[in-house]
């Protein structure tokens, strides 16, 4: 007990010398409490790495709904010409003056024929060349139109050849139809590149139908397609193939509802065209004048050698189903000259041939 009171007395003394004013200022200073403030510790937040994050597959969105485009189903198909052919124009060749890089004649601008079966350096387009168009009309739904030219039409040069069939069916001298045919592909009967345009706006020939205008025309000429590779109310409007025999023919085909039927009255004019293949400016006189135009023989060398209207070859304009009274201007000269004498077609058949310029024969 004694010793334990000693030990209190002793911690006592100790606890009153702490608390004993000094003069030092470093004991004063380590007197002093310190007041310190802890602040909380914070962990850093975490590195976020820019690994790919793998994406579970998914299935592959569903292609826009398409609209499905309707297959062109044929029903009916040209045959071959029949009988006798009814009629035949004889065009002029241009082989025997190409070497002098000019046509041989019957170019008349003003009267819309054309021989020009050259391009702009005047060279000479054997395959663009017309030498005999025939017109058939004897089965009771096809009218078929054979062209014959003056060189094979194998010729790579060919390949932009064009066909084509204008017909006016209501006879006032303005083309109411073009049927056009690209060179066919082989000898079967085919849709491809085959087209049937019109001319909505009545206007082919311009003001003074046939002849240049006076002034050059802004209209349109054939632009409407009623057919196109099939496409059509009828997809077996008309069709065209290479001949089985002949490399140099071609032969188009065309439903006679497009001319009045069996028995329809229409004027028919056929061309090859390899450099004038925007058709909406027919007639092409009334679109250029002719010195724009150019010229392809040498007797005229103000306005030789071609120049705007180039590649186009045509005949003059034949009627067929009837017999034109008065002047149409146009129509192939001489039409009705006193029969000649030529072969027999048949017994309903008596073979007259008749014009100066182009040759045109047919059944009387």
């Amino acid at each position: 007990m004694k010793k334990t009171g000693t030990l209190i007395l002793v911690v006592l003394f100790l606890l009153s010398g702490c608390n004993s004013p000094s003069g030092n200022q470093e004991s004063e200073a380590a007197s002093t409490p310190i007041s310190v403030q802890i602040q909380p510790t914070i962990p850093p937040e975490p590195t976020i790495e820019n690994t790919p994050t793998e994406i579970p597959p998914t299935e592959k969105p569903p292609d826009p709904t398409e609209t499905a485009v309707p297959e062109i189903v044929h029903v009916m198909w040209p045959g071959s010409p029949l009988g006798n052919i009814n009629q035949t124009v004889h065009d002029q060749v241009d082989d025997k003056t190409a070497p002098q890089k000019q046509a041989f004649g019957g170019d008349d601008f003003k009267n819309g024929k054309y021989e020009r079966p050259f391009d702009t350096d005047m060279n000479y387009m054997p395959f663009a060349d017309l030498v005999t168009i025939q017109l058939n009309r004897a089965d009771p739904l096809w009218i078929y139109v054979t062209f014959k030219v003056n060189g094979p039409l194998t010729d790579e040069k060919a390949q932009n050849l064009h066909f084509l069939v204008e017909i006016d069916k209501d006879l006032d001298s303005r083309g109411d139809i073009l049927v056009v045919s690209g060179l066919p592909k082989s000898t079967e009967w085919s849709t491809d590149s085959v087209m049937v345009l019109s001319n909505p706006d009545i206007n082919v020939g311009g003001t003074l139908v046939v002849r240049p205008d006076p002034n050059l025309t802004e209209g349109r000429g054939y632009y409407e397609e009623l057919f196109n590779n099939g496409k059509g109310d009828d997809p077996d409007l008309a069709m065209s193939r290479l001949s089985e025999t002949d490399p140099s023919i071609v032969l188009v085909a065309f439903k006679n509802t497009l001319t009045g039927g069996e028995k329809g009255k229409f004027i028919w004019l056929p061309w090859t065209d390899i450099g004038m293949l925007d058709w909406s400016l027919f007639d092409f006189n009334d679109h250029f004048t002719f010195e724009q135009a150019g010229y392809p023989v040498k007797d005229d060398m103000k306005n030789y050698p071609l120049k705007a209207i180039w590649g186009v070859d045509n005949t003059c304009r034949i009627p067929s189903g009837f017999t034109p009274n008065g002047t149409m201007p146009g129509l192939c000269p001489n039409y009705d000259p006193p029969p000649s004498k030529g072969r027999s077609g048949g017994p309903n058949c008596h073979w007259t041939c008749w014009g100066t310029v182009a040759m045109v024969c047919g059944c009387k």
